[in-house]
């Protein structure tokens, strides 16, 4: 953008570069809190320009959108198109998924696999994440015996245990009963269990676990993406106050 183009250089041994200082004032200028601000929402494909030119009809006034939201690097910092973030994901996460191009994104979406969840959000407090061993730790601290099952309720085969095969088709309601395999109880498991060795997972609301859901690649990228969409806009009646400042200042030897 040509306004950095005035930015004076420093040698720094032997090489000459711009000299960030002069930014680190411009920025302390502009989080001053006397400033006015409004609040914009970055449309999708959206650039910087597209926003100055809309509030400020002036594109070459992109800089000040840039700093006024300390954004250094546009192309990691400013929200992504869908096209520009489906391919920044590819970038990302071939190597990990050992896949190439689009099938990087099906991948990425995959609710069947465990190897692209990133972590695992709360239903009730987006704030609160837990990591897969963290997730995986919780669930499995719900593990009960056979005789501790409630009908209605449902659970993960661990360990068959000594039950029978009849016992188990009544527990389940006649279902797959072997290890892994998931059901709802038909029957309370007291009435049936007693206190067999059988063990089982809840995975019934009574589970801690319950309260979270996995986060996976693409849906971690998009949220992260769309996070970026919410930006602090410069009061269009302060810029000219404001590049005058920022002249004297980049003028400042």
């Amino acid at each position: 953008m040509s306004y950095f183009k005035n930015y004076p250089t420093v040698n720094i041994n032997g090489t000459e570069a711009l000299d960030i200082t002069r930014r680190a004032r411009l920025g302390d200028i502009l989080q001053d809190g006397v400033l006015d601000y409004m609040t914009y929402t970055v449309k999708e494909g959206e650039r910087p320009e597209d926003v100055a030119y809309y509030y400020y009809d002036d594109p070459s006034l992109a800089w000040l959108v840039l700093m006024a939201n300390d954004i250094v690097d546009p192309y990691t910092e400013w929200p992504k198109s869908e096209s520009n973030l489906e391919k920044y994901i590819i970038a990302q996460y071939a190597e990990k998924s050992g896949l190439t191009g689009s099938a990087v994104i099906d991948w990425a979406m995959d609710r069947t696999i465990s190897a692209n969840i990133v972590h695992y959000k709360s239903q009730y407090d987006n704030e609160v994440f837990l990591n897969r061993a963290s997730f995986v730790a919780l669930a499995n601290s719900h593990t009960i015996t056979g005789d501790k099952i409630v009908k209605g309720e449902t659970y993960t085969i661990n360990n068959r245990g000594t039950i029978s095969d009849d016992n188990w088709l009544l527990i389940t309601g006649g279902t797959n009963s072997t290890v892994g395999n998931t059901f709802t109880a038909a029957v309370n498991g007291e009435n049936i269990f007693f206190a067999d060795t059988a063990s089982v997972t809840g995975t019934s609301i009574t589970n801690p676990a319950r309260e979270f859901v996995a986060v996976r690649v693409y849906d971690y990228e998009w949220e992260a993406n769309e996070a970026k969409r919410e930006i602090e806009l410069v009061n269009k009646g302060l810029v000219a106050k404001l590049i005058k400042q920022f002249e004297t200042i980049l003028k400042d030897d």
